[in-house]
């Protein structure tokens, strides 16, 4: 897994914000697509992010969106790069609603990463996302 492809990709998905704001579902966010929660909400929705709080902010989402991306397949069961679109999807998704896609989990334990990008494409996720999901599902075709 390459590290820093996955944090440009996921910045170039997700963009670099100092302050707060709203994603497309109305969620409060700051930094690179860092959902804001409690107890940090006050904090965060005030706050004017420096580079290595965005930083700090990113390694930990990436951190998960990775340990996630985990439970839902064997990353040495896929190739690198379908794993790298698996995080990529955690990271946007969570892992609850990761876990819903069973057939892109199915395509992917049979590596038909054809299938898989069809999967991801048939999604409501990518009705919600379809740049993000265009992409994904072009680079996951081609792995």
């Amino acid at each position: 897994m390459n590290i820093e492809r996955l944090k440009k990709q996921i910045e170039k998905h997700e963009g670099k914000k100092r302050k707060a704001y709203q994603d497309t579902l109305g969620h409060w966010t700051i930094g690179i697509g860092h959902l804001i929660k409690l107890p940090d909400e006050e904090y965060l929705l005030k706050a004017t992010l420096k580079d290595y709080e965005i930083e700090h902010f990113l390694n930990t989402d990436l951190n998960q969106a990775i340990n996630d991306a985990r439970n839902f397949i064997d990353e040495t069961s896929i190739n690198e790069v379908a794993f790298e679109v698996i995080v990529n999807m955690a990271f946007n998704l969570g892992y609850p609603k990761l876990s819903q896609f069973v057939k892109l989990q199915k395509a992917l334990k049979e590596n038909d990463y054809l299938n898989a990008s069809q999967e991801m494409l048939q999604s409501r996720w990518a009705k919600q996302v379809p740049n993000r999901a265009n992409e994904l599902a072009l680079i996951m075709e081609d792995a």
